[in-house]
């Protein structure tokens, strides 16, 4: 197989029509996205001043991900990625112009924002999966690896051009403008989807007709449940998400109650972690590569849970600030790493299904885990969670690291290595 230098891999992932077309409407759409969320989030503050109306607000978003990801693989596997895409981007499109309807008129009240961010959360957790499938459809598998490291930067890029354009938007003109953004900024995307040239994959929605959505379902979980090198990607993704993603949920606490700083510091400490993030997607994006990736998450795991104990092993607000950009490029480079992974050795067949469950334990792992570490902080304290959760985690990363040569081997099998 072609191996790419890495300092041409960047360009020429970007060089790919299909690529490039795509990377560019997915960050629109993702700014308007991340312009929404914050809108969203001001609103259901202004209107309520409720903190458990917050905590409604922030189920509604990733509740329908989460349980909806699952169909949302089935209709990966069965039917045009593309389509399913389109049709969810409009739906969501469509959610959002409710949305500034309903605040322009005055008539926008806390239940609607609850509902419609319910309802683009499900276009959005049906979308998923496809999304994710349809990297390989884009570039030539020899630059996957940078593909889905530029996808990540895109990603946590908007992150933070989003929240700055909104809260320009809301500064200037006013915040139902940043619903009607995003609602446009939907249309970058479905452009582009519609743009892309790519091979029509052999439909087997036909063949499946037979077999229900369940069984579908079922089907996938027990090809996972048998592939031992997916098995094992499976098993350190949710223990990373469980006991080491929290720990960025977990930040206003730490720099409250650990560090005594305020909400200065803390835009600090979680653009820290963001700049980690940036830098551990350049990284994976300029270095490529297929074989190592499973070494590379590995080692990007055992260094976020070294980080994470580092953060709460100091009082010293300076000496936290490198340790949180650690944990940002560590989670990234893993995180790129592990899907890289899953692409390469799962079957075009049961690629939605597999990655389907990779985006729920990606978004939903880290809720739930940052949940229960805040439970037990409540009783003894921010710091020991999180120590005790690094502390498993690094238990059962020990158990995976052993076994790392099923996943290399079996990639060499695909790569032809």
């Amino acid at each position: 197989m072609t191996r790419i230098p890495p300092t041409t891999g960047i360009w020429a992932t970007l060089k790919v029509p299909n690529y490039w077309r795509y990377v560019v409407g997915n960050g629109l759409s993702l700014i308007g996205t991340w312009m929404q969320r914050i809108a969203v989030g001001w609103l259901t503050w202004e209107l309520t001043r409720s903190p458990t109306w917050l905590g409604i607000i922030a189920m509604a978003d990733f509740f329908p991900v989460v349980f909806m990801g699952p169909l949302g693989g089935v209709l990966a596997d069965r039917y045009s990625r593309i389509k399913v895409m389109v049709w969810s981007q409009v739906a969501a499109a469509g959610f959002a112009m409710t949305l500034f309807g309903l605040a322009a008129s005055g008539a926008l009240n806390e239940w609607h924002l609850a509902i419609l961010t319910f309802l683009t959360g499900i276009s959005l957790g049906l979308n998923q999966a496809s999304r994710l499938a349809l990297a390989p459809s884009l570039v030539p598998r020899e630059l996957l690896t940078t593909a889905i490291a530029i996808n990540s930067m895109v990603f946590n890029g908007a992150r933070f051009v989003g929240p700055m354009i909104s809260t320009a938007v809301i500064s200037l003109w006013s915040i139902d403008f940043s619903f009607l953004i995003n609602a446009v900024s939907y249309t970058a995307l479905i452009v582009a989807l519609l743009s892309l040239k790519i091979e029509r994959r052999a439909r087997h929605g036909a063949d499946a007709e037979a077999r229900s959505i369940m069984d579908e379902i079922g089907e996938g979980f027990s090809f996972m449940r048998n592939h031992a090198p997916i098995r094992l990607v499976i098993i350190i993704m949710t223990m990373a998400a469980l006991c080491l993603r929290p720990v960025v949920d977990l930040l206003p606490g730490l720099t409250s109650d650990v560090y005594g700083k305020g909400a200065d510091e803390f835009a600090i400490l979680t653009a820290s972690f963001g700049i980690g993030a940036i830098l551990g997607g350049f990284w994976m994006a300029r270095r490529g590569g297929i074989e190592d990736q499973p070494v590379i998450a590995l080692l990007g795991v055992i260094g976020s849970a070294a980080a994470g104990i580092g953060l709460v092993a100091t009082t010293s607000y300076a000496i936290a600030l490198p340790f949180t950009v650690a944990a940002g490029f560590g989670m990234v480079a893993s995180g790129i790493g592990m899907q890289s992974t899953l692409q390469f050795v799962t079957p075009a067949a049961m690629r939605g299904r597999v990655l389907s469950l990779y985006g729920v334990i990606h978004i939903g792992g880290a809720g739930l885990g940052a949940f229960i570490l805040g439970l037990i902080a409540e009783v003894i304290g921010l710091r020991a969670p999180i120590v005790i959760a690094a502390i498993l985690g690094a238990v059962i990363w020990y158990g995976v690291w052993r076994r790392r040569r099923v996943i290399v081997d079996s990639l060499k099998e695909v790569t032809g290595a």
